[in-house]
C-alpha cells in the first residue's frame, strides 16, 4: 500500500504464508524428505572437480554434528564461533550447531598476536567452542595454539586469554588428506560419530539462528543476530530465481557473509559454489565461466566487479546456460548494463543488507530499459515498510532523495553486546536507518546511490563520492573509479581518485586532471570540489564479500598523499 498522499512510504500488506516451516532446522529436515538424494550443493574448484553434498547428506550429518556437541558438552543458547572455508564441512558444523540449540558465529580474523581474535571473543562472551581450519600455510592454527594452554584429542581446550573457550575443533583439509591440526578433535569425528541416544533440545522459531559480520566494506565489522524466524523471510519471495527450486544457482561468495550464506538451503534450491581449498586460478573469470558451464547454472550471482570482468571476456560460450544475472550489493551504474543479452537475458537487481536481507528486486530484460541506481521494487513481503525520510526523520516527497529506512519481518534482533550500537540505528518506533542515500517512485521503484557514511567534507562542502565517480567514468580511458578522502589540514578533506584504466588505454594522470577541470560549469570552482589525488590501479583491493575495499583504498591515499 502506497501512501496515497505521494509520500515515500509503502506498507505491503497480507499475511505470511505458512507452510508449517518455522526454522531453518525444519527446512533442512523438510528437504531432506522431498529431495533426498537431490544435489543441494556443489563444491567446485579451479582444477575440475567437484564434490556434491545431497539434501540427505545435510541433514544426517549435521544431525550427527548435533548429537556429538550436545554429548561434549555443548548447551542451548552457547556461541560457538567457526573459521572455516567454504566447504561440506562447514555445512555439516554450521547447521548441526542450530540443531544442537547453540548458535553458530562466523569469524574472522588476522593479526598474528592473536589480539583481534581475543577482543572478538571476548565481545561475543559465552563462546565455549572454536572451530577452524588451519588456514592458508597452517597460519589460524598457529595463533590460536599460542593462546591456548591446553587442547586434546577429546575436543576439550582451555586458554586464559579466552577464559569461556572449552573446546576447539578442527577441520581435517578435505582432498589433501593432511592432519595439519594434530592432536585435535576434527570435524570429521563429530559427523562420524553415532550418539542415538543422545536428544537435541527443541528450536523455536524466535530462538537465534546465527551471527555473521557486517561486510566491513566500510567500517570494523559488527556482529548481526538473526533468528529463525526472520530467517524464514527469505521463503515469501517470489522474484525470479530467489526461491524457485528448480533453479541451479552459482554463488562463490564466502559462506560467512550475507551475501554468501546458503539461503539456498530453506528454499530447496541447488547451490555451486568455490571450494575455499581450491587453489587460486590465474584469471577468475574464465574459471568461473568453466564451472558454469560444466554445472548448468541458470542463476548467476556476481557484484559489479565480476560483471564487468564477464562483459569483457571473449569465451562466453553460445549456449551458456545462465538465465539470470542475481546482483546488488553497490549501486548499479549504466556500465554493467553491457551484461544484459551477453551474460544473461535477464538482470534481477537487489536491494538488501545484513540486517534486513532484502527489500527490493526486480528484474532488467532489456539493454534500452536500464536506468542507473535502479535497485528494484519493494519486495511483496506480507508486513515489509519502506520509507524515504529527510535528516530531521521526516518522509519526503516520492522521487526525492532521502535516507531509506526499513521495517520488516527479515529485520536482525540486534548487534550482539553492542546496545549503544544497536540503539543508534534504530528509531524508537524500531525503524531502521540504513544509511543508505536513494528514493522512491510512485510506483513503488528504488534507486540506491550510495552510502551516507561515505560523504566527503572539503572546505565545508559536502561531496558525495558516487556522484563524482560518474562524472570521471565518462573519461575516455577510465574503466571505474572510486573517490576517497585524504586528511588535509586546511580543508579537513581533500579527494583522491583511484582509478582503473580501460584494457589499452594509456591514460595519464595531466590528461585525466585536465578532462576533470573541464567537465564541470563552474569556472570559478566557488561549488565543485575535484580530486587533488590520482592514483592508478590494476585492480582494486576487495573485502572478503568480494566488494570494493573503500577502507583499504583510503589508507593507500592516506598513506601515499598524507605527511602527517
Amino acid at each position: 500500500m502506497m501512501d496515497k498522499s505521494g509520500k515515500s512510504y509503502i506498507k505491503m500488506e497480507g499475511e505470511i504464508h505458512d507452510d508449517g516451516l518455522y526454522t531453518v532446522t525444519d527446512c533442512i529436515k523438510h528437504f531432506a524428505e522431498i529431495k533426498a538424494e537431490n544435489e543441494a550443493f556443489v563444491f567446485a574448484d579451479h582444477v575440475g572437480g567437484r564434490q556434491a553434498v545431497t539434501f540427505a547428506d545435510i541433514y544426517e550429518k549435521s544431525t550427527a554434528v548435533a548429537r556429538s556437541l550436545v554429548k561434549l558438552g555443548v548447551k542451548k543458547g552457547e556461541l560457538i564461533a567457526i573459521n572455516l572455508r567454504n566447504c561440506p564441512e562447514w555445512l555439516y558444523l554450521q547447521f548441526g550447531v542450530m540443531f544442537s540449540g547453540a548458535v553458530p558465529v562466523s569469524i574472522s580474523f588476522t593479526y598474528k598476536d592473536g589480539s583481534d581474535l581475543i577482543a572478538l571473543m571476548k565481545k561475543l562472551g559465552n563462546c565455549c567452542l572454536l572451530a577452524l581450519d588451519p588456514g592458508v600455510d597452517g597460519l589460524n592454527w598457529q595463533i590460536v595454539k599460542k593462546l591456548l594452554i591446553r587442547y586434546s584429542p577429546d575436543g576439550t581446550a582451555s586458554s586464559d586469554k579466552l577464559p569461556s573457550l572449552r573446546y576447539v575443533i578442527g577441520h581435517e583439509v578435505g582432498w589433501k588428506n593432511s592432519r595439519e591440526m594434530t592432536g585435535v578433535k576434527t570435524i570429521s569425528e563429530l559427523v562420524n560419530e553415532t550418539n542415538p541416544a543422545v536428544t537435541c533440545p527443541i528450536i523455536d522459531k524466535d530462538d537465534a539462528a546465527f551471527f555473521v559480520q557486517t561486510s566491513g566494506s566500510t567500517g570494523v565489522p559488527k556482529l548481526v543476530v538473526h533468528t529463525h524466524r526472520s530467517i524464514m523471510t527469505v521463503r515469501q519471495l517470489g522474484s525470479v530465481g530467489l526461491v524457485d527450486s528448480s533453479v541451479v544457482q552459482y554463488n562463490d561468495r564466502p559462506f560467512c557473509w550475507i551475501g554468501g550464506f546458503p539461503m539456498s538451503i530453506v528454499t530447496g534450491q541447488k547451490r555451486v559454489t568455490v571450494s575455499g581449498f581450491s587453489p587460486i586460478p590465474d584469471d577468475r573469470v574464465t574459471s568461473l565461466i568453466d564451472i558454469v558451464q560444466k554445472e548448468k547454472c541458470t542463476l548467476l550471482t556476481a557484484l559489479p566487479p565480476l560483471l564487468h570482468g564477464l562483459i569483457r571476456a571473449e569465451n562466453i560460450p553460445a549456449d551458456w546456460p545462465v538465465n539470470a544475472v542475481l546482483t546488488g550489493g553497490q549501486p548499479l551504474t549504466k556500465g554493467i548494463a553491457a551484461s544484459i543479452g551477453k551474460v544473461a537475458p535477464i538482470i534481477s537487481a537487489n536491494y538488501g543488507g545484513t540486517e534486513f536481507l532484502i527489500a527490493s528486486s526486480g528484474e532488467i530484460h532489456d539493454v534500452g530499459d536500464f536506468r542507473e541506481y535502479y535497485s528494484g521494487d519493494i519486495c511483496k513481503i506480507p508486513g515489509l515498510e519502506l520509507k524515504v525520510v529527510d535528516e530531521s526523520g521526516e518522509i519526503v516527497p516520492v522521487n526525492t532523495r532521502g535516507e531509506i529506512y526499513v521495517r520488516s519481518p527479515g529485520m536482525f534482533r540486534e548487534y550482539h553486546n553492542d546496545p549503544e550500537k544497536t540503539a543508534a540505528v534504530f528509531t524508537d518506533d524500531h525503524w531502521f536507518k540504513t544509511d543508505d542515500i536513494g528514493i522512491m517512485t510512485k510506483d513503488a521503484e528504488l534507486f540506491i546511490y550510495g552510502r551516507i557514511s561515505n560523504m566527503i567534507i572539503s572546505g565545508g562542502m559536502n561531496v558525495t563520492p558516487e556522484i563524482l565517480e560518474q562524472a570521471i567514468k565518462t573519461c575516455p580511458g577510465v574503466a571505474t573509479v572510486v573517490i576517497v578522502p585524504v586528511p588535509d589540514e586546511i580543508y579537513y578533506q581533500v579527494l583522491c581518485a583511484c582509478v582503473i584504466r580501460k584494457t589499452g588505454s594509456n591514460l595519464t594522470e595531466e590528461q585525466l586532471r585536465s578532462y576533470c577541470n573541464e567537465i564541470h560549469n563552474d569556472s570559478r570552482r566557488m561549488f565543485t570540489v575535484l580530486p587533488k589525488y590520482y592514483m592508478f590501479f590494476d585492480v582494486f583491493p576487495e573485502t572478503i564479500t568480494g566488494k570494493t575495499d573503500r577502507v583499504q583504498l583510503r589508507k593507500l591515499a592516506k598513506k601515499a598523499f598524507c605527511s602527517s
